[in-house]
């Protein structure tokens, strides 16, 4: 799949743009602060709806701006189609093929987009909850659904946990909350259960890709995993048992979960750690080999993605090059000469992306691609 063609209007620093990018490589390269990655933020955002720097897509409005628009014309399978999204202050409304999406569900799927980020490198010795965005990303691109799934579950938990203060400053006694607090307790665990499940899955299939990847880039010989990381007997659960064993838990955690006004157990408290010979490797792997693990995670998912859809996502590459040795990077631009994904990647120097075929060079200055 490709993007042919892609127009922006009013977004963050970005001058008015209609581009028509290259098959195959697109390098965008300028001064930090220019707009290079907010030029790839334009195509994750049309693609998936959501940014992956901001919560707020009113923060992609450009100063003294009330609307923006990104629409991007993809061909994927010989068929094209124009996938447009118009955002507002308080407002988002999206369009394929000129028509208002209903229900939202049925936008995703189709326009696959992988995004590969300075920050990403820091993943095994960073944030569990940096870790668990990285982990969705990945399953959003695998299945379609996975999205609206998630922004369920975060509804849901938001009302839990509302209602959890509530008891716990005693404006509503728990015995006249209790059942409504159950409501609360099956519908999380049934959408945390699938939510668990489909992340479980997801690693399931990366995981001999992700090793295979790694000695490919490391050729060490050291055996490495990606583990899951959640309450013993929800992660060990199958499918079918899994809703139970989370209601269960978070009964159990009920008192606890009062005392502190949230809910201590599901998937926005879950973890991946990153194995590095049978042990923790934000712990016990040196800098260059957590970044290795990491370019191992991004190769096997554009890997697994190409077989399962047939063809190939569009890469985001922000910046990484001046992040990884010269041996890494080398390895990942020529995993990339080998596959027919469109990229886009943006650099301070264009002499950082190690490609010199099938490839066209921009320079952003001030919001402007020239």
């Amino acid at each position: 799949m490709r993007i042919l063609a892609l127009r922006v209007r009013d977004v963050r620093n970005l001058e008015p743009l209609e581009l028509e990018p290259a098959p195959r490589f697109n390098v965008f390269h300028g001064d930090n602060g220019q707009g290079k990655t907010n030029l790839l933020e334009t195509i994750y955002v049309v693609a998936a709806l959501r940014s992956f720097r901001t919560s707020k897509l009113a923060d992609l409005l450009r100063f003294d701006t009330q609307v923006a628009h990104i629409g991007a014309r993809v061909e994927r399978g010989g068929l094209e189609r124009v996938y447009e999204l118009t955002i507002e202050p308080r407002s988002r409304r999206a369009r394929i093929d000129g028509k208002v999406v209903r229900p939202l569900a049925r936008y995703f799927g189709e326009f696959n987009v992988v995004l590969f980020a300075p920050e990403d490198l820091q993943l095994p010795r960073g944030a569990p909850a940096d870790r668990r965005r990285f982990l969705d990303r990945a399953v959003f691109n695998r299945r379609g659904d996975f999205m609206p799934l998630a922004q369920d579950l975060d509804r849901v938990l938001r009302s839990r946990n509302a209602l959890l203060r509530e008891i716990g400053d005693g404006r509503k006694p728990l015995r006249t909350a209790g059942t409504l607090l159950d409501v609360y307790d099956e519908q999380f665990a049934q959408l945390a259960a699938t939510v668990t499940s489909a992340r479980l899955a997801y690693l399931d299939e990366l995981r001999p890709r992700f090793a295979a990847a790694f000695e490919a880039i490391a050729r060490m010989g050291i055996a490495v995993d990606l583990r899951y990381v959640g309450p013993d007997e929800v992660v060990a659960a199958g499918p079918e048992a899994r809703a139970a064993a989370l209601q269960a838990r978070l009964v159990a955690t009920r008192p606890q979960d009062i005392a502190r006004g949230a809910t201590s157990v599901g998937p926005h408290r879950d973890d991946v750690v990153f194995e590095f010979g049978g042990r923790d490797g934000g712990a016990f792997a040196s800098q260059g080999q957590l970044r290795a693990l990491v370019l191992a995670w991004k190769t096997a998912e554009l890997d697994l993605l190409t077989e399962i859809h047939g063809e190939p996502p569009i890469l985001l590459l922000d910046d990484v090059s001046s992040e990884l040795d010269p041996q890494r990077n080398r390895y990942l631009f020529d995993f990339l000469a080998q596959r027919r994904s469109q990229c886009f990647i943006t650099t301070t120097h264009p002499r950082h992306v190690l490609v010199a075929d099938e490839r066209v060079d921009h320079e952003v200055r001030e919001g402007k691609i020239i």
